[in-house]
């Protein structure tokens, strides 16, 4: 284990090359920035990985109050140490994955030294590249996530995307940031009519980072 600072925070990870990638994307060129009309906003991070993202939201909205989900162990690990050791405060962590509905999801963790950021539903990641194992997680229901008002719902769940939007009620969420990987069968113009539908001004964006070929980012904010 390493670390690093940003700003004034400190950051443990394992992995370095991905640790630079992803430091990039969310702090170098700002993926998960929106105007949420706020100081002190409630945010929803689905998939936080090892915290990098709460510890960006924590950078632009000091005052915010994040709730962040992470299924893989290890990752959740490191979730909570960099968390505690910065001393985040009004910040909540659960080592569960959000799923359609509550009950357990099977998870395909790499079993080399991969990108633990990629665990998901798709077998060999959403690029198909690296080996993984089926490993049963806990995981809450959507509905049940957003049962308060939410200024910013952050989800990066690797391929879960479109069955956890699809049965979603997005009534009080107020802006949405999410990464749509491609699946077989899956279409992501289904994301975008959904964030329609609830009143959602809905942008695109093809991500062309050197990792993250493929990918779409949607945004979908209320006017």
């Amino acid at each position: 284990m390493q670390s690093t600072r940003i700003g004034k925070y400190e950051i443990w990870y394992e992995n370095s090359e991905e640790f630079y990638e992803l430091k990039k994307e969310i702090f170098g060129e700002h993926r998960y920035y929106l105007e949420v009309g706020c100081e002190n906003p409630r945010i929803v991070d689905l998939g936080s990985h090892i915290g990098m993202t709460v510890i960006y939201f924590k950078t632009v909205y000091p005052d915010s109050t994040i709730v962040a989900y992470e299924p893989e162990a290890s990752n959740y690990v490191l979730l909570e140490k960099n968390v505690r050791e910065n001393q985040l405060t009004r910040v909540t962590i659960f080592n569960q994955a959000v799923a359609p509905k509550s009950g357990s999801v099977e998870l395909q963790i790499p079993t080399q030294a991969g990108w633990k950021s990629g665990s998901g539903i798709i077998t060999g990641g959403w690029k198909g590249v690296q080996k993984t194992a089926p490993r049963r997680v806990e995981a809450v229901g959507i509905n049940e996530v957003l049962q308060h008002r939410v200024d910013l719902l952050k989800m990066d769940i690797e391929g879960m995307e479109y069955e956890v939007l699809g049965g979603a009620d997005l009534t009080r969420v107020q802006n949405l940031i999410v990464e749509v990987h491609p699946r077989s069968g899956k279409r992501e113009e289904v994301i975008s009519r959904k964030l329609q539908q609830n009143g959602m001004r809905v942008e695109r964006e093809v991500d062309k980072s050197r990792y993250g070929s493929g990918l779409i980012i949607i945004t979908g904010r209320r006017d």
